[in-house]
């Protein structure tokens, strides 16, 4: 969606616990349509969004965060959130979660964690101020009519 009027960045903050290959998210539109994953197989991580960056932990109970930034449209987001094991996204004192944020997001932060075997929150991105007046120019220059 980058390059779209009515897009805003969102940012994301994954926080792995040792057991990271165990975890997986998603995050769906309102209309079901997939716009961003997450999981990790083998050693390898996949994610499926614009950006995506890990920073390790030294900590013996905290494996590293993923970041990650994408451009959503203006609407409601449902993260799903798994954990294969079933026994949720914490080792010893560490709970592990995801954290949507951004000047977009209503209410600033949206955020979850797994406790059991899945979990699940939703966020809504607001339209940018000036995608709304773009919207309502567009509306204007729509209905001008030609004289002859």
């Amino acid at each position: 969606m980058g390059g779209s009027a009515l897009a805003a960045v969102v940012n994301g903050d994954h926080g792995l616990d040792r057991w990271a290959g165990e975890h997986s998210w998603q995050i769906a539109s309102s209309g079901g349509s997939l716009v961003a994953s997450m999981y990790v197989s083998g050693s390898l991580l996949y994610g499926g969004v614009s950006n995506i960056s890990f920073v390790s932990n030294t900590a013996s109970s905290h494996f590293g965060n993923v970041y990650f930034n994408m451009d959503l449209a203006a609407g409601t987001y449902t993260v799903s959130m798994q954990d294969s094991y079933g026994d949720g996204w914490n080792w010893n004192s560490y709970q592990g979660g995801l954290t949507i944020s951004g000047s977009a997001v209503s209410g600033g932060v949206a955020s979850g964690t797994v406790t059991g075997s899945s979990a699940s929150f939703s966020f809504t991105v607001l339209p940018a101020p000036g995608a709304m007046a773009l919207l309502g120019l567009a509306g204007l220059a729509g209905r001008r009519r030609r004289r002859a």
